[in-house]
């Protein structure tokens, strides 16, 4: 494609704008909101798996040693536990402290002292281990599996399980959104490049009978869709990103311990990816409109 070529398709993609405003911004409104409705799906998607990863970071998992392990026995498993990649450390609870914990109330601890000696206390040994991070604590229970001198262990699996299947959920039905809206924005620009097509027939017959081929007559409509998708992503990305910080901290509010936040990086990723589907909407738009252009002028064959 030569530089002249380029400026033309341009030109002709700014003259057509201008001729046909009101269709345009319907186009590019379309695609913005599609592209808005993407993005707040996928960000809620991210922000639920922060959040999951960041409990799991902040997950204690306490291992139930058996009944027959000495307290020396839990201090040399605990050396050994420590050396783990996965854990950040170890506070190894006797009987006597967890009785302590579970009967924390002054009345609880009357009780304490008639019902339970050292002796009959039920209690086990138990190691309360911190996970340096989220991403480690499968790879840490599956090592725990595997100590002998461990019974069980707890680390709040049903509570993850739930994070873990709204998150599942969340991406599926991003995923159909993405699709679903994606579709419907390809169906608008489709009709409105239609439309353009036929108020502009008489001017493409025209063009057809001097010579110009049929991608030469499409420039200007893929150069127009191109735009097109470019501002709608655009205004998409700065209504989405303007108002996510004041979404974040209303459901901060709302939910105290909620503090999942994405990174910069991410965000970019997103925006990118929202500003590449916006090109490739309002282009695929335009191809899909024009794939039988040749039918505009009697002088050229069927298709294209």
């Amino acid at each position: 494609m030569s530089l002249a070529n380029l400026n033309f398709f341009m030109s002709e993609a700014a003259t057509n704008l201008r001729r046909s405003a009101m269709m345009s911004f319907i186009t590019t409104s379309t695609i913005g909101i599609a592209l808005v409705m993407m993005g707040a799906f996928l960000l809620a998607t991210m922000n639920m798996e922060s959040f999951l990863l960041q409990m799991q970071s902040e997950a204690l998992v306490t291992a139930y040693l058996k009944q027959e392990v000495s307290i020396t026995d839990a201090k040399t498993l605990s050396l050994r536990l420590t050396s783990l990649d996965e854990i950040e450390n170890i506070q190894v609870v006797t009987p006597e402290q967890a009785a302590r914990e579970l009967f924390s109330n002054p009345d609880d601890q009357q009780l304490l002292q008639i019902g339970i000696t050292a002796e009959d206390n039920p209690l086990p040994t138990t190691l309360r281990m911190k996970v340096k991070a989220g991403s480690q604590l499968q790879p840490l229970l599956a090592k725990l599996k595997n100590e002998p001198m461990i019974d069980n262990f707890s680390y709040g699996e049903e509570l993850f399980r739930q994070f873990q299947g709204l998150s599942h959920l969340l991406w599926v039905s991003s995923l159909a959104i993405v699709v679903l809206l994606g579709l419907a924005s390809l169906f608008i620009v489709y009709n409105t490049v239609r439309l353009t097509l036929f108020m502009r027939r008489e001017e493409i017959i025209i063009m057809k009978l001097v010579g110009a081929t049929n991608w030469f007559v499409r420039g200007p409509f893929v150069v127009e869709g191109f735009i097109q998708g470019m501002v709608g992503s655009f205004l998409a990305i700065l209504v989405l990103f303007s108002s996510y910080r004041f979404v974040l901290g209303k459901l901060a509010e709302l939910i105290p311990f909620f503090a999942a936040d994405i990174g910069f990086e991410q965000l970019f990723k997103l925006s990118a990816k929202l500003f590449m589907m916006g090109i490739v909407l309002g282009i695929s738009g335009s191809l899909l409109s024009l794939r039988d252009i040749s039918r505009f002028s009697k002088s050229t064959p069927e298709g294209v």
